[in-house]
């Protein structure tokens, strides 16, 4: 408890850098729709994590960028470079999808992105969808969709660099050139990381079920080299294309069965926009995602090589200055490639969507509905509902409902041990209410939701998976920003009830990993060519079985960070993690790192 009020006391006199997009900046431009809205017209809930946020608080991954934001909890395996993953107010690990400059990222068998390997020092900015998107995504958008946009380039040419070494014998280094003019742009960058790691599993990992179910006391080391391009070039003011490509490779080391994972992930492709009139646009997109990984161990499998190749077009036609029709086709192939005997390796979806945004008064509205054909499990139709409503000059009222679902993962399907290939999706239905105000010089949102899930994917007594499972999640958000005394200052709390609903013998549990309540408060402030940032992170209680008998406590972590400009190209910072040394698990069995530090170099000429 002192450590915890330490900590608050010591951020209460810092400042803010992390975004809320929907209640700090009207001006900020948002993809939420599958088209770009200022952030005071959109609908959704949304918190964007910017370049200068990802520099100022020194974030090393994706989880850490995004895991103190609202709705968001994430379960980590034995730190940097370990399985990693993401519930989305409440729902399962594998419910969010996770696009890349709009294209769709590779997912693994389990049909889950690896966020773990996605090179952060690559990032510009994330955007964070909360709630139900089928109606425009498709398969794995029930608790929400998160949009990854590598670096632009703009301007003069500007060449970068940084340098970085830590606890854990931690090496990082990125590096490239970006720039661009009126009408090109282009960002040439790569970076590489290294970490001894630490002992992934701690001692109660020999017990069956509880960790990699093996005791190996030695550090588990990881490294990851990665490349970004992303090129792109205005015709005419009449159309544009863009190529992009995110490439990481490397091996990370961990305990049990397998010991040794080497990996490979990339995500390419083009995106091409037309102008056809004055009123109507077209925009396209062709990628291809891989996964690859070559597990080495006791037991040495590689069915995670995936492959899966989309193309999307969408019409964007201005109907009047205040109503915008969006008609589209996706399309998506999906591969894997291993020895281990599945019974299919291939399958595909087509799919149709459309969607109406539009003002009326002081109202504002979202209508969209999408039909997928999957050639496994048929026809599936979704859809999404949302209104707005300005209530006063600085409060707006929304509501909002839409339907979802999840394919069953390729590993369910066909794995030619315990799949069950007659399973049918996961589907969901959402409510939320939400308020965004604006008053005494705070910016403020608060949002309220119910979700239903229907056929959660379970295994059964004989380790085969089914559709045997329900859950009913209800949860609150509020956020807050504000600046006392030349300080910003913003922060969240969320609670969330994700509840088993089954009817068998788990029913009225909470479903596993979820963490019931979480609590942020960011902070910074700049002295001249100093700067301090900090952030005070508070995790609930969660359970890591169905069952409820694995206890996770909740837990609180401190992080600050220094920086000074050492000249006008030149900064050099300081990251203290988890100052306080906090012991806590996020799954049960594996270690969670103690405090570290990490100190940096980074050089950007000022143009």
């Amino acid at each position: 408890m002192n450590k915890t009020l330490l900590a608050a006391g010591i951020t209460a006199a810092l400042s803010l850098t992390q975004s809320i997009a929907v209640a700090e900046d009207d001006a900020m431009v948002v993809t939420a729709t599958r088209t770009a809205q200022t952030a005071d017209a959109t609908l959704p809930s949304v918190s964007v994590v910017t370049k200068e946020d990802i520099d100022k608080y020194q974030y090393k991954t994706l989880a850490e960028a995004i895991g103190s934001l609202s709705g968001v909890t994430i379960a980590n395996s034995g730190g940097l470079g370990k399985q990693t993953a993401i519930f989305l107010r409440g729902t399962e690990s594998n419910h969010t999808q996770v696009l890349l400059n709009g294209a769709k990222l590779a997912t693994n068998a389990f049909g889950a992105p690896q966020l773990e390997h996605i090179p952060l020092n690559q990032v510009e900015r994330i955007e964070l969808v909360r709630g139900p998107q089928s109606g425009l995504y498709g398969s794995g958008s029930i608790g929400g969709t998160i949009q990854i946009f590598t670096k632009k380039g703009a301007g003069e040419v500007t060449p970068f660099l940084s340098v970085g070494f830590g606890t854990h014998d931690t090496k990082e280094t990125a590096f490239g050139v970006s720039g661009g003019d009126s009408t090109s742009w282009y960002n040439l960058s790569g970076g590489y990381t290294e970490t001894n790691g630490f002992n992934t599993c701690d001692g109660r990992s020999g017990t069956l079920f509880i960790g990699c179910f093996a005791t190996e006391p030695d550090k588990d080391a990881y490294r990851n080299a990665n490349t970004s391009i992303r090129i792109g070039h205005r015709f005419a003011n009449t159309y544009e294309v863009e190529l992009f490509s995110l490439y990481s490779e490397g091996e990370s080391e961990y305990d049990g069965y397998f010991n040794t994972t080497d990996f490979l992930q990339h995500t390419f492709g083009t995106n091409v926009s037309i102008d056809v009139t004055d009123v109507w646009r077209i925009k396209a997109t062709l990628s291809q995602g891989r996964i690859e990984s070559d597990n080495k161990g006791a037991f040495a499998s590689s069915f995670a090589d995936n492959q899966q190749d989309h193309f999307s077009i969408q019409n964007d036609i201005q109907l009047s200055d205040s109503h915008l029709l969006t008609i589209g086709y996706d399309y998506e192939d999906d591969k894997i490639e291993e020895s281990s005997g599945f019974s299919t390796t291939q399958r595909h979806s087509n799919a149709v969507f459309a969607q109406l945004l539009g003002e009326y008064a002081s109202n504002n509205y979202q209508l969209a509905l999408r039909t997928e054909e999957d050639e496994q499990f048929g026809s599936h139709l979704t859809g999404n509902m949302a209104w707005g409503t300005a209530l006063s000059e600085k409060l707006r009222l929304s509501a909002s409902f839409g339907t979802a679902f999840v394919a069953p993962a390729l590993i369910d399907l066909y794995y030619p041990y315990g799949a069950n290939p007659n399973l049918d999706p996961e589907r969901s239905k959402s409510f939320e209410l939400g308020l965004v105000g604006k008053h005494a010089d705070i910016t403020w949102s608060a949002n309220a939701y119910r979700t239903k899930i229907k056929d959660l994917i379970e295994l059964d007594g004989s380790w085969v998976p089914q559709n045997i499972s329900q859950a009913l999640i209800k949860g609150i958000e509020l956020q807050a920003a504000t600046k006392l005394a030349g300080i910003n200052v913003d922060g969240q709390f969320s609670w969330i009830d994700p509840e088993n609903t089954s009817g068998g013998v788990n029913d009225g549990n909470v479903l596993p990993r979820r963490a019931e309540q979480t609590f942020t408060l960011n902070a910074s402030k700049a002295f001249g060519n100093f700067s301090l940032a900090s952030k005070v992170f508070t995790s609930g209680r969660r359970f890591d079985d169905a069952a409820n008998t694995r206890h996770l406590a909740g837990y609180t972590t401190f992080d600050v960070v220094g920086a000074y400009k050492i000249n006008k190209d030149l900064t050099a910072q300081v990251k203290v993690s988890n100052l306080f040394n906090e012991e806590y698990e996020t799954v049960s069995g594996y270690n969670t790192d103690g405090t570290n530090i990490f100190f940096s170099v980074s050089y950007q000429p000022a143009n």
